[in-house]
């Protein structure tokens, strides 16, 4: 009985909510991030923010469905990974194109 204890013990996961936490709060500070984006936008009409609002939501996106690929263990399918990687290179190039496109213009 208390070996069934221990072992219950050991699969447990301390730094899960944390982990979860630290997702979240990634989460809400990149959709406040998104808002601070279109409201830039909406001031200046500046083309380049523009890279920033779609990096900000493809980066809410992404921990959206990290997050719940952690909460729910249905979703975590290999498809769900490569969802996530999909996006993080989608946010690698956007990012390499508003830096190039500042220098070009």
């Amino acid at each position: 009985m208390l070996n069934i204890f221990f072992s219950l013990i050991h699969e447990i996961d301390p730094y899960e909510g944390l982990e979860n936490a630290v997702a979240l709060g990634i989460a809400i500070f990149s959709i406040l991030l998104l808002a601070l984006s279109i409201t830039a936008y909406r001031k200046t009409r500046l083309k380049l923010t523009i890279y920033a609002i779609i990096i900000f939501a493809f980066f809410a996106i992404q921990q959206f469905i990290d997050f719940v690929d952690d909460i729910f263990v249905t979703l975590d399918v290999p498809v769900t990974d490569v969802i996530i990687s999909s996006l993080t290179l989608a946010i690698l190039v956007l990012f390499f194109l508003a830096i190039v496109r500042t220098r070009i213009t």
